[in-house]
């Protein structure tokens, strides 16, 4: 008994001789964490202020410098106290100083412009930082990734450019976001090309960030939308559909009518058919037609919603017909496209209203209570 006894109150007293110990472990951790926390943030104040400086002291620029190795010299000049500095530091200290002029020299890049830029640019070259970069893009961990990528692109590292087109088939789909973006940086609008010829599954948050990549390249980018049209990953497709119907472009109505006529899957072909109707072209009209006669259904609807945005006279007697069978989803459709036609077909869904058929008559009465803003008797 005074075994079990004694054994229960060592195991007690070593318990709590652990819990001890790991407190004051997580205590020290905690003091030598904000110090080095500290230690990094006066050590990013006292960089700001250095490369503030070296970036807007004056170098002479003259038409022979900029265009020979000079300049390059005197940026070199400006850089070469730094390195030293660095050169004879230990290599824990070395590392440290190094983060902190990385962080700095990023978050510079945001707002410099021009000649400062050029400079910037050189002094992470010359510091290694890019191929540095270059090493982090192969990280196991995906967010170091992501950030590599982003500051290549921040820092318009043209050197980076093979590396975040192959990191555009990245398993992550930050990496492939912030590489897409940099690319852009890099190389312009011309990058939308190979964006979108890698690009698999769009997510609907990379769909949000290329759109505004071509809003803000505006007709530039409308010969790689158009290419995508034949791609064969289907969401690529789609958000060319998309982006060619929002952004309206006219000349895009014959490469969507060949999407029409010819994709192979009736999504596509349906969304192809609803673009021709937000770009409001009446070239597309017969296509249309032809899709109204079309055994899918999803098709048939597309069609009719894209002459209702058409509103054409030429129409009203197919879409009289397709009013007169199908769902009532799709028969409804195709009364608003009839309303938006003009008088005529406003004419015709009058005639359907005062009919014998009662789920016509009621769908007409619907529609041109809708349009007229009264009720009809």
């Amino acid at each position: 008994m005074r075994i079990e006894f004694a054994i229960v109150v060592a195991l007690a007293v070593g318990a709590t001789f652990f819990v001890i110990i790991v407190a004051i472990g997580l205590f020290i951790n905690k003091v030598v964490e904000v110090r080095q926390t500290r230690s990094r943030e006066k050590l990013y104040q006292l960089y700001s202020g250095m490369f503030a400086d070296l970036l807007l002291k004056p170098v002479e620029l003259t038409p022979g410098n900029l265009r020979g190795g000079s300049i390059l010299d005197q940026y070199e000049d400006l850089i070469a106290p730094v390195k030293n500095g660095l050169e004879w530091s230990t290599p824990a200290r070395k590392r440290l100083h190094r983060s902190a002029i990385r962080r700095v020299l990023v978050d510079f890049a945001n707002d410099l412009v021009g000649e400062s830029m050029d400079r910037l640019l050189y002094f992470f070259y010359s510091l290694e930082f890019v191929r540095e970069e270059l090493e982090l893009l192969q990280s196991n961990k995906w967010w170091v990734r992501a950030r590599a990528a982003r500051d290549l692109g921040l820092l318009r590292a043209k050197k980076g450019t093979t590396a975040l087109t192959i990191a555009l088939e990245d398993e992550h789909p930050d990496v492939r976001n912030e590489s897409m973006q940099s690319l852009v940086k890099l190389v312009g609008v011309e990058a939308l090309g190979t964006i979108l010829k890698t690009a698999k599954n769009i997510s609907q948050w990379t769909s949000l960030e290329l759109s505004m990549i071509v809003k803000e390249s505006e007709e530039q980018a409308f010969p790689y939308l158009v290419d995508a049209l034949e791609y064969s990953d289907q969401s690529v497709v789609l958000f060319a559909i998309e982006i060619l119907a929002e952004t309206g472009f006219v000349t895009a109505v014959e490469p969507l009518i060949r999407v029409v006529k010819m994709y192979p899957n009736v999504l596509v072909r349906a969304r192809a058919a609803e673009a021709l109707g937000r770009l409001g072209d009446q070239r597309a009209e017969s296509h249309l037609h032809d899709l109204l006669k079309n055994p899918y259904p999803q098709l048939r609807a597309s069609a009719t919603r894209a002459l209702e945005r058409i509103g054409s006279p030429a129409s009203v007697q197919l879409l009289t017909e397709r009013m007169q069978f199908g769902p009532v989803a799709e028969r409804l459709s195709a009364a608003r496209a009839i309303a938006r036609s003009g008088e005529s077909g406003l004419e015709k869904l009058r005639e359907a209203a005062a009919g014998s058929d009662e789920l016509q008559k009621g769908i007409a009465l619907h529609v041109l209570e809708e349009v007229e803003g009264v009720e009809v008797p």
